[in-house]
């Protein structure tokens, strides 16, 4: 039994890694969502985000901009990063559980 649990536990240190990884990296991507308004028949990109209780709306620059893409990808790419941390953390409690002893 004990290489099993030596297996678990290098399992949830590795994913203690991850988790951290994927944290740090959220941390340095824009956060919010982008939207798009039009003005005198051009597009315009937003970047709306939370800031305590106010909601606050940046604006980036023309839709077709290479920064209004740039942050768009950056947008998608922190979406990804969080969901892949939710996985993450709901694994590293499903590790906890069998090293206690717990059901599943």
């Amino acid at each position: 039994m004990s290489i099993i649990k030596d297996v678990i536990k290098e399992e949830q240190d590795r994913l203690k890694k991850l988790k951290q990884k994927y944290i740090h990296k959220i941390q340095s991507l824009p956060k919010g969502a982008v939207s798009k308004k039009e003005r005198n028949g051009k597009f315009y990109l937003y970047l709306t985000y939370r800031e305590k209780h106010k909601v606050i709306s940046e604006y980036i620059g023309n839709w077709e901009s290479v920064k209004a893409k740039s942050v768009i990808k950056q947008i998608e790419q922190r979406r990804i990063l969080e969901k892949k941390l939710k996985k993450v953390k709901k694994n590293l409690q499903e590790l906890k559980r069998v090293l206690n002893g717990k059901k599943i």
